[in-house]
């Protein structure tokens, strides 16, 4: 045996079932062929491989490529095969395949016609160990590896080439790895959620203490570490766009993780980028093309009945169906300026959030805010839908804290309407409502600013609909306006003792309490309101006055901080 430029000549079908480490393949096919030449490897796990066959291969397969083919496929594939001229087809079976016993005798029929040895291999030998040990008889190292990854690289792109879905291909992907690399393989997204798993895989992880930066013996743009557990565990991180990675995690559970295997995790992590790259371009036209049917059905730009069907069946939902709308917005503890790029990363998290907490939902997502389309049951109640909505809003803001914690989730509620058509006018009441929630504390009995329905907004649903600062003046008790014109600092400090003493149902004592202050300081300070104001605390409808005062002020400071 000898090399010419890092081949070996003269191997042939016969010489591989003499090799030690494969002593338990049998012939299953005639005895004809055995003297074919073999001058390569590769594993069929799509059928448009073919297209990457140069001829003189073994061809390894368990007929999983053709699990769900007519025997009609089955026999086209063959013939195209025909011409490629392989060396040997070996095969594994046991494996659940449609026909798979009409598949085989056909593939013996191909066999006796073109003189290629079918090879029939136990289970106990894995096809990555049959690929490695032809390999080193043809090739030396370097090229080895160069026409390992050829081989791998081949695969994997032939997979994408097929997939007909996402999951489908990411899935592929992963069990086309696994058993490359005899070793169970899953991958998850940013979040640590299991995006595909193989069959023996963990559907869990998290980067434990010890995991250590590991270096591959090839050359890679990804970043590798190495921990230990149960198994010894290699993690890759792997970018796919500005905001979203992934983490491949293998497991080293029935081989040692080697050379071989890091090029076929390169070929695997190109082959998932690429689906990625797929998906998440026809997620943005989706997106693109929702947004556009979303804001037509919410602002009523909807031109005739026939229209309104199309763009409700292209959307999925019921044309008669009982809806609410949601306006879901973020508020950022930290910072006070907007950083575009951090705002639309929080509103994606956001969107991710509600799909996870709401069922029956249409998401529209906007720079700033979400608006949300829900489906309703006609039969819930008021009471019921609240009690939903305020423990949805609560899994949201957990949802988000894992990830953004200084964000924090506000929705504001329109009404039920029937029928699509009807959506304008739940949009409207949520959009209102939406701008109520810094200030639903001060409304609500409950003191609850994360979510409010606009039918809990009482008398405030009319100030709602006023746009004019001087109209929304006034609500505002000409005392308390001189309250509002009273000199800073202390002007601030007297506001606040008001506002507490009012929902402390005029109690000074627990008013002092929730003040930090003492007694005769919040007493000192209810003095001075009364001095300033000539508010008349015995008078219950001036106290409801000067409640309804606070309220509107604080509208009027929230969308014009400058006007007062």
């Amino acid at each position: 045996m000898y090399f010419v430029e890092g081949l070996s000549m003269g191997i042939s079908v016969k010489y591989l079932l003499q090799v030690k480490e494969l002593e338990g393949v049998s012939v299953l096919s005639e005895n004809e062929g055995l003297d074919n030449e073999i001058k390569g490897v590769t594993i069929i796990e799509a059928p448009d491989i073919v297209k990457f066959i140069n001829g003189g291969e073994v061809l390894l397969t368990g007929l999983y490529a053709f699990k769900d083919c007519s025997i009609a496929a089955f026999l086209e594939y063959l013939n195209e095969l025909a011409g490629k001229e392989v060396s040997a087809i070996a095969l594994k079976r046991g494996r659940n395949v449609d026909n798979a016993d009409l598949k085989i005798k056909v593939l013996m029929e191909f066999s006796a016609e073109h003189k290629i040895p079918i090879l029939d291999v136990p289970f106990d030998i894995s096809f990555r160990n049959i690929m490695s040990l032809i390999m080193e008889h043809l090739f030396n190292e370097e090229v080895t590896r160069l026409k390992y990854f050829k081989t791998t690289h081949d695969n994997f792109e032939a997979l994408v080439l097929q997939a007909d879905s996402f999951d489908g291909a990411i899935k592929k992907i992963i069990d086309v790895l696994s058993k490359s690399i005899d070793n169970p393989v899953a991958v998850f997204d940013r979040h640590t959620a299991c995006v595909a798993a193989s069959d023996d895989a963990e559907k869990e992880f998290e980067i434990q203490n010890n995991a250590r930066n590991f270096e591959p013996e090839i050359f890679s743009n990804y970043k590798y570490r190495r921990q230990k557990g149960k198994y010894v565990q290699y993690l890759i991180k792997v970018k796919l766009n500005f905001e979203e990675k992934l983490h491949l995690v293998i497991t080293e559970k029935n081989q040692e993780f080697n050379v071989m295997d890091c090029i076929a995790t390169e070929s695997a992590i190109n082959a998932l980028q690429l689906e990625f790259a797929k998906q998440y371009a026809v997620l943005e036209l989706e997106k693109k093309f929702q947004n556009d049917i979303m804001h037509n059905l919410l602002n009523g730009k909807i031109h005739s009945v026939e229209e309104l069907r199309k763009n409700t069946s292209l959307l999925g939902v019921s044309f008669n169906g009982h809806f609410r709308v949601i306006v879901f917005g973020l508020e950022d503890s930290r910072k006070n300026s907007i950083d575009l790029q951090e705002q639309v990363k929080g509103t994606n998290i956001l969107a991710d959030a509600i799909v996870n907490s709401l069922k029956n939902v249409r998401v529209h997502n906007e720079i700033d805010r979400i608006v949300v389309i829900q489906e309703v049951r006609e039969e819930q109640t008021q009471e019921e839908y609240r009690i939903e909505i305020r423990r949805a809003v609560v899994e949201i803001q957990s949802y988000i804290a894992k990830r953004k914690r200084n964000l924090k989730a506000k929705a504001g509620v329109g009404k039920v309407v029937e029928g699509i058509i009807n959506l304008p006018e739940s949009f409207k009441e949520a959009n209102e409502a939406s701008k109520f929630i810094d200030i639903a504390g001060d409304i609500s009995e409950d003191g609850d600013s994360c979510v409010i329905l606009f039918s809990d907004l009482g008398i405030f649903k009319l100030l709602a609909q006023l746009n004019e600062q001087e109209q929304l003046l006034e609500y505002i008790p000409e005392g308390l306006k001189k309250l509002l014109d009273y000199k800073r600092p202390q002007r601030d400090d007297l506001l606040i003792t008001l506002k507490t003493y009012l929902d402390r149902n005029l109690n000074l004592s627990k008013t002092a309490r929730d003040l930090y202050v003492h007694y005769k300081t919040a007493s000192y300070r209810i003095e001075k309101i009364i001095k300033i104001t000539g508010i008349d605390f015995d008078n219950a409808n001036e106290v409801l006055a000067f409640r309804i005062g606070l309220v509107v002020y604080k509208m009027i400071e929230k969308h014009n901080k400058d006007y007062i």
